[in-house]
């Protein structure tokens, strides 16, 4: 387990304060001006050069794509612009002139990049950092608070206590290292990404690690819910609009994250694009932010003449308990194959289920866990301490000699060249995913229920058992020996580096595993994933246990050889 040194602590104000993102608010109209130059720029350019790529054309794909949108599905959200003005937009296009196309575009791109652009308020952020601690800490320690005293005059006592997350933040990894990379870099953290709770805990946890605030795309439903908005109104977060899926769009949004980063600015992104509505470790990532990371260093050295570092970071959030699971594994079940970018509705958005799951967290001895992996450059290779990268073998190679020219070794801009780079950095990022997905008791309890009765109907695929095979009951004894035997496989798997375990899996006896799993299983969830029965647990919600059981889905995990070697305990 990582703690903050005390050298570090004091030192984590200067690291801060002296972010990129504290002078946001100096640079916002520089910024914007910037990505909406460079837009409408190569939009010009490729009329110029391909036909299919006409300013009708360009115009009337964004109108279709609009049109369709906005006849099917609307949210809260306010819309850049009207259905009536995309109708008289697109009706109009061919008839008129192309100057006239020049002005609609760029007053698109202008207002697109206006409304996606964060804003940053360094007294929010203090009041954040401070805020934040007592919030969580009433999440994750509120039970502790029966053993305080409760008068007033104990106020700084309790404050206090809740601030001390230790035992239940936990925060794992390359952190030292990321440390020393903040100050000769750019940092671009990549995490997992399970549930709205996610920025949150990253936002205290860069704090909490001395690590620097960092600018982040979040869901444009968050700045109108009443939980978040004002947070992400002022902490350098921008909006990404996920029901927009035309191609201007996309462009602007890589764009603005490529000249944050050209710029200093420490960001962050999920690279899974939206929450995984199956648990499953992502493995299947979206290319497009992190793609600008190679082309915002190539255009840095061509622009500057120097190399501006920019070093990658992986982060696994691992949770016990996720706040949407229902709502995520039932729009997985309806979709899979190709899953929603935006939902409706989900626990999230209803006050009375944050509710309801903070009071029942607060009676566990919940921890979570977030594990930073190793950091590595634009072009996959790992970064050590030393800001310096290394290949596979271990050979230091020189990042600046990936962008240039195999004819006249000058650096230059490639788009085919670069889509592989980050093809590669991409698969690098999913394999630390799965390295460093801690594995927690609710996902082994729930593989365990679920691999009885899954070889109760060996012959049912996934959807007929999810019908039908509810109600099965799995005795007390079962489910001791099945933790036990399946417990000894991870360990396995944890010595060969493939994963990481709980302390508690660790360390704890599989009776009291089982036990601690069942009783998240059956605290949050209604009706309930599991209750008890004179004659064991009785599965009610297979569903949920699905869920949190994919969560081992991926690591080779042989269940006939575990449940074989259960009977034997």
């Amino acid at each position: 387990m990582w703690k903050t040194p005390l050298a570090l602590l004091n030192k984590r104000t200067q690291t801060q304060k002296t972010s990129a993102l504290f002078r946001f608010s100096e640079e916002r109209d520089l910024i914007i001006s910037e990505v909406s130059r460079r837009v409408y720029k190569e939009y010009l350019s490729m009329a110029r050069q391909r036909e299919d790529a006409a300013l009708e054309y360009v115009l009337n794909d964004a109108a279709f794509k609009e049109l369709s949108r906005l006849a099917n599905e609307q949210g809260p959200e306010e819309e850049i612009r009207s259905r009536g003005w995309w109708l008289r937009m697109s009706k109009s296009l061919s008839e008129t002139s192309e100057q006239s196309r020049r002005e609609t575009l760029k007053a698109l791109i202008d207002a697109y990049t206006e409304d996606i652009a964060g804003q940053f308020n360094p007294s929010v952020y203090q009041l954040a950092t401070r805020a934040l601690p007592v919030g969580l800490g009433v999440l994750f320690k509120a039970q502790d608070l029966q053993d305080l005293p409760g008068a007033l005059p104990q106020a700084d006592q309790i404050l206090k206590q809740l601030r001390n997350l230790d035992d239940r933040l936990v925060f794992q990894g390359e952190i030292d290292t990321l440390q020393e990379l903040s100050e000769k870099g750019t940092l671009l953290f990549v995490p997992t990404h399970s549930s709205n709770m996610d920025s949150i805990l990253l936002g205290y946890s860069l704090y909490a690690t001395g690590l620097p605030p960092v600018t982040y795309g979040a869901g444009k439903n968050l700045f109108s819910n009443p939980m978040t908005s004002f947070f992400m109104h002022n902490l350098g977060a921008y909006k990404v609009d996920r029901r927009i899926r035309h191609g201007l769009y996309m462009n602007i949004l890589k764009t603005y994250s490529q000249v944050l980063l050209e710029r200093g600015y420490h960001s962050l992104f999920f690279p899974g694009g939206t929450r995984c509505r199956s648990n499953v470790v992502e493995q299947r990532l979206k290319l497009g932010l992190l793609g600008t990371s190679v082309q915002a260093y190539t255009r840095a050295l061509i622009q500057k003449r120097k190399e501006h570092k920019i070093f990658i970071c992986p982060i696994t959030i691992n949770y016990n308990l996720v706040l949407e699971a229902e709502s995520l594994i039932r729009d997985h079940l309806r979709q899979e194959g190709g899953s929603r970018y935006f939902l409706e509705q989900d626990e999230f958005d209803q006050l009375s289920t944050i509710a309801r799951f903070v009071m029942n967290t607060m009676r566990m001895d919940s921890t979570t866990i977030l594990r930073f992996g190793q950091p590595m450059d634009p072009f996959g290779n790992r970064v050590e301490l030393d800001a310096q990268s290394y290949d596979t073998h271990g050979r230091r190679v020189d990042p600046v000699d990936y962008v240039r020219s195999a004819r006249t070794g000058e650096v230059c801009e490639d788009i085919y060249r670069d889509r592989e780079y980050t093809a590669y950095a991409g698969a690098q990022i999913a394999k630390q995913f799965k390295r460093h997905t801690v594995i927690m008791p609710t996902q082994l309890v729930s593989h365990v229920l679920l691999a009885f009765v899954r070889e109760r109907f060996p012959h049912w695929d996934m959807y007929r058992l999810l019908r039908m095979g509810g109600e099965e009951v799995i005795s007390w004894e079962d489910l001791r020996q099945g933790c036990a035997a399946l417990i000894e496989e991870l360990k396995k798997l944890g010595q060969q580096g493939k994963l990481f375990l709980a302390p508690m899996i660790k360390s704890e006896r599989p009776a009291k595993i089982a036990e601690e799993g069942i009783d998240y299983l059956r605290m949050f969830h209604i009706p309930e994933a599991v209750d008890f029965h004179p004659e064991g647990i009785r599965l009610d919600r297979l569903d949920l246990l699905h869920f949190y059981a994919n969560r081992l889905a991926g690591y080779g995990i042989d269940d006939k050889k575990w449940l074989r070697a259960s009977r034997k305990i």
